[in-house]
């Protein structure tokens, strides 16, 4: 099964970014970010200019990725909408926009978590409103029912 790539035009971007900005300009934000589920940096903002910003894309899809993944090996039968990392400065929220994205958003320690995700909600509707039919769909799963089950049986017959 192939998926194909997000396009998006000039004026797409424009607000895209327009969105992130207004984002950012919020007191103690370091990074808001927009990336797909393979990785890839869409458009984001940071308040400095040495992040790299295409490695936090590819680790945030990743661990999207695992805890999607986890939490449909345990049973879970909705989609994570959101991940929290609570770290000794900062904070960081990765929220699944749509089926194919993330928002990730960076802030001080003392920024309110309930304001955070409030935040996030409201720029992933505006994401979701820009990019409309261009959203790109849900990633496969990880394992398929088949394969964990052949694989579990493998490994049985082994011992």
């Amino acid at each position: 099964m192939t998926r194909s790539q997000l396009v998006l035009g000039p004026s797409q971007l424009n607000d895209l970014r327009t969105a992130l900005a207004q984002l950012g300009q919020q007191a103690d934000v370091y990074l808001a970010m927009i990336a797909d589920f393979s990785g890839q940096d869409i458009v984001s903002w940071q308040n400095r200019h040495d992040l790299d910003t295409s490695s936090i894309a590819a680790l945030a899809a990743g661990d999207m990725m695992a805890t999607l993944e986890v939490g449909r090996m345990l049973g879970g039968k909705r989609a994570c909408n959101l991940i929290v990392q609570e770290h000794d400065e900062l904070t960081i929220l990765i929220a699944r926009v749509g089926e194919g994205l993330l928002l990730l958003l960076g802030t001080a320690k003392d920024v309110p978590l309930g304001w955070s995700r409030l935040a996030l909600k409201r720029t992933g509707d505006r994401i979701l409103a820009v990019i409309g039919s261009a959203a790109p769909s849900a990633p496969p799963p990880a394992l398929s029912d088949d394969f964990a089950s052949s694989f579990a049986a493998q490994l049985d017959s082994i011992w």
